[in-house]
């Protein structure tokens, strides 16, 4: 009979072996697979054939609001200034119990205009509550969800619609640009979305995209599922419309505007609640996951979701086991590496708390800044804590 004898020297062996996966794996999802979809995408993308219809569909514009008297008027003036036919089109605003101005100013822009109308949750519904409720009441065969604080040019819908000219469309995401004044935590939030919103366009491009912007959205009202209180309708429904075989798209040719935080909290409090609902949504949407059903999508969602939101748990083990090793008088180089890049990172943070331009500190800050939201969205998740407010 053999015996595994574990001796220092073969712990130490293990120890070495596992450090230099995890870095791997953290290096394939940061990387390698960005990587992978540009060396796909010169290989073969699946194009969309965007054209006029001959009779455009009627569209039903949905905008969740919860006090939002400060927005929404600028909101529905971005709506009335829509290019698109005006017989074509609804406006429905959904109060999620405001107890400001917001719905005496909708009520001003419904007397004027016959298209917008004013509907009310019961009590606080939240976001997704809200939508369900204009869904179900909705006419249009195409439904537009946007939100109050996202601004639109007059062409938005217009271009988003020619893209369910192709049947096989079912949702179709703006680009989102934020255009509050640049900080250095919203220009290090710049740099995180660029690479995100490169990763979504190459994804796009080869019909394998899961995600969408709910900034300004519009899918089939036939592909469109009640969304629970506890997701977000950026992240369940572009599964659900991959998941009835339709392909998800991020136009890169319609532009929308977004605020984003301010602050160094705001980003934190942003970046783990999207993190904490698109991980329980994902998961409830595991069919997704069948390499075998979906391959590509499947290696999408875990590659561009799933691996990158661990990556904060990832790299705490790599650091724990090369301190240990170090210990050891082994991978010191590794080890100064990560405390210079983490170092770096925390410069980073102190010329943004003093609103001041990081230079190149801004990318191990940003990329700290995202982990560390990552981070607290996962705990959430696993805490079970229910986000269903805004």
């Amino acid at each position: 009979m053999t015996y595994l004898v574990i001796t220092p020297e073969t712990s130490v062996v293990w120890e070495q072996r596992l450090l230099l996966a995890i870095i791997l794996l953290v290096a394939y999802v940061w990387i390698a697979y960005p990587l992978l979809l540009a060396v796909l995408r010169r290989l073969e993308t699946r194009p969309v054939v965007r054209h006029e219809p001959m009779g455009m569909p009627f569209v039903s514009l949905i905008v969740p609001v919860h006090n939002e008297e400060t927005r929404i008027a600028a909101k529905l003036q971005d709506c009335l200034d829509l290019d698109y036919p005006k017989h074509l089109l609804d406006i429905s605003v959904v109060s999620d119990n405001s107890n400001d101005g917001t719905e005496a100013l909708v009520q001003e822009f419904a007397r004027r205009d016959a298209r917008i109308r004013l509907l009310r949750t019961e009590g606080r519904a939240g976001k997704s509550g809200a939508q369900n409720l204009a869904a179900a009441q909705a006419r249009g065969e195409i439904l537009f969800l946007t939100d109050a604080n996202t601004r639109t040019g007059p062409d938005t819908l217009k271009a988003l619609v020619q893209n369910f000219s192709d049947p096989r469309v079912g949702l179709v995401s703006a680009t989102v640009y934020f255009g509050q004044p640049v900080d250095a935590v919203s220009r290090g939030q710049g740099l995180y979305w660029r690479y995100e919103y490169a990763l979504r366009q190459a994804e796009s491009d080869l019909g394998t995209l899961a995600t969408g912007g709910g900034q300004a959205m519009a899918i089939r009202k036939s592909l469109f599922r009640p969304i629970p209180p506890i997701y977000g309708d950026d992240c369940v429904l572009p599964l659900d419309v991959r998941l009835n075989g339709y392909r998800v798209l991020n136009d890169p040719a319609v532009i929308v505007f977004d605020t984003s935080p301010h602050t160094i909290d705001g980003e934190l409090r942003a970046r783990a609640r999207m993190t904490s609902r698109n991980w329980t949504g994902t998961l409830s949407r595991s069919a997704l996951l069948n390499p075998f059903r979906f391959p590509m999508t499947a290696l999408g969602l875990v590659s561009h979701k799933l691996l990158r939101w661990l990556t904060p748990f990832l790299l705490g083990v790599v650091f724990a086991l090369n301190t240990a090793l170090l210990l050891q008088e082994r991978w010191a180089g590794l080890w100064l590496v990560q405390v210079l890049f983490y170092s770096s990172a925390l410069v980073g943070w102190l010329f943004a708390r003093k609103d001041r331009p990081s230079g190149v500190f801004a990318y191990p800050f940003s990329f700290c800044l995202a982990n560390v939201g990552f981070f607290l969205g996962i705990v959430r998740a696993l805490r079970n804590q229910k986000i269903t407010a805004y």
